[in-house]
């Protein structure tokens, strides 16, 4: 499956679908409304026509990628910092027939 950004500039490629999406409340994801799947970064090809922005806070262990023609919220990725290696896609960049189909996980980010 391919996700793209609204403009085109960012692809993902999916290796497969994934079994549910998580919506998070914590401070930067309820702003972002994003609906999060994770995957290794194996099972995702991102393609890129120029590099994206991203926006590193906190404890600096995710970094959270938008494209830097239309601004939409792409994925994030781990850093070193983190433990865990994810690369977590927005599956809001999939057609709505698509998310509707996808379960979804409420993520209780806030109380952290």
């Amino acid at each position: 499956m391919e996700l793209k950004c609204h403009c085109g500039n960012v692809s993902l490629e999916l290796s497969s679908l994934p079994d549910e999406v998580g919506e998070c409340n914590c401070s930067i994801c309820r702003r972002y409304a994003a609906a999060w799947a994770y995957f290794s970064p194996e099972q995702v090809q991102i393609n890129l026509s120029e590099k994206t922005e991203f926006y590193c806070w906190g404890d600096k262990e995710v970094e959270f990628h938008r494209c830097k023609s239309c601004g939409c919220l792409t994925h994030y990725v781990t850093t070193e910092k983190c433990s865990a290696d994810i690369l977590a896609v927005n599956m809001r960049m999939a057609e709505n027939e698509v998310l509707a189909s996808i379960p979804v996980r409420k993520i209780n980010g806030a109380a952290y």
